[in-house]
């Protein structure tokens, strides 16, 4: 896995973003990691910055994610990875936030230690 990751959480609860941060740290090596707690911070800072990898919650103030959303991002940067991170029952949602190009999808009762690992994994081998 390449060194300097740059990661974009996107989750309005502080401690998620942490403990995340946390998991990319142990993860890989010297990554980048920025954050944000709301849909227009993160599309305003995805149409600024470049990034390799997005954690991106559905669930957040000022609109939810969608599978629309993955693709507006992808509009933006095409090649960057977007794992959905969520509290909704995975079964119910993962396969139409995949289809529609996010790489993974991290519901939080889950390992997600373990989960976030197979992200990248699958992300950057």
């Amino acid at each position: 896995m390449k060194e300097g990751l740059r990661i974009l959480i996107a989750d309005d609860n502080e401690l998620m973003r942490m403990v995340m941060k946390g998991y990319f740290r142990k993860l890989t090596s010297s990554p980048v990691v920025l954050e944000t707690t709301n849909l227009p911070d993160t599309f305003d800072l995805l149409n600024r910055e470049k990034f390799d990898f997005l954690l991106l919650d559905i669930n957040m103030p000022k609109g939810d994610s969608n599978p629309n959303t993955v693709r507006a991002v992808h509009a933006i940067q095409p090649d960057l990875k977007v794992c959905m991170f969520t509290g909704n029952d995975k079964t119910t949602f993962e396969k139409q936030y995949t289809e529609a190009g996010a790489i993974a999808f991290i519901q939080k009762d889950e390992d997600m230690g373990l989960a976030i690992e197979d992200a990248l994994k699958i992300a950057f081998g």
